[in-house]
């Protein structure tokens, strides 16, 4: 990739470095018991002491493993090893809040050479990654997976609607049809044992809120971060307990 896209995954939290770096392996997040000691262990850091809490906010920050390996795709054809095995999560702090970045152990590309070596991606991107996490975080704090896919899906949705990244019509086409599949129904193998799609049941129109500029989509879901210390001051502006009775 070309020194201007990795500083844009900067942006997106991902933490270039040539020397050893420390953090915790993402592979300790696939499995319970240890999901549950690693938040029990950052209560301070992530600013709460209820682990419901933590863990929400572990996955909003996660999150951005999606955006990165998403974007990358979408917008310049690019396949990160973005696997647990290959990825550390490396502790940073940003204006008080915890803001972890994501360090790859092997940070080789490679271009994608068909729509369905794209279509494997996604499928070890979610069920073979984020749904392993999501379900680990539930075993370890009960919190509802309801949750934690919208907390996903607030980024997935951004990345496909950022018109920032988009180089011709053609791109917008190809980015708009990959959309319209990660919501269809028909590739739920894409995401883990489900029924139907986790994350096309967040994704609705927008609309006018009191006091946002924007159109916004409300959250269906509250992902409790007006529950950490000093909390209002970062309760989402898409917030459903707010929101709720202020659209216009």
């Amino acid at each position: 990739m070309t020194e201007e896209q990795w500083d844009t995954l900067g942006k997106y939290r991902f933490h270039a470095s040539t020397a050893a770096v420390q953090g915790v392996d993402a592979s300790t997040f696939c499995d319970g018991d240890e999901m549950r000691e690693y938040l029990s262990h950052r209560l301070s850091l992530i600013g709460t002491d209820d682990l419901k809490v933590a863990a929400s906010l572990f996955m909003k920050r996660y999150a951005f493993v999606a955006a990165m390996g998403l974007m990358a795709m979408t917008y310049w054809n690019k396949k990160l090893n973005l696997t647990p095995e290959n990825l550390i999560l490396v502790d940073e702090d940003k204006n008080g809040l915890w803001m972890p970045h994501f360090h790859l152990k092997d940070a080789s590309v490679t271009e994608f050479s068909s729509l369905e070596e794209k279509n494997e991606f996604i499928q070890s991107l979610f069920r073979g990654h984020l749904d392993r996490v999501i379900q680990s975080l539930k075993k370890a704090t009960k919190l509802s997976n309801l949750i934690l896919w919208e907390n996903i899906a607030v980024y997935v949705f951004w990345i496909f609607e950022n018109d920032d990244f988009l180089m011709n019509v053609g791109m917008r086409h190809r980015r708009d049809d990959q959309f319209q599949a990660l919501l269809s129904d028909e590739n739920l193998q894409w995401f883990g044992r489900y029924r139907t799609n986790p994350m096309a049941k967040y994704y609705s129109r927008k609309v006018n809120v009191e006091g946002v500029m924007d159109m916004v989509r409300v959250r269906k879901t509250c992902c409790f971060s007006y529950k950490l210390k000093d909390g209002e001051q970062y309760r989402c502006k898409t917030c459903p307990q707010t929101c709720l009775v202020k659209k216009t």
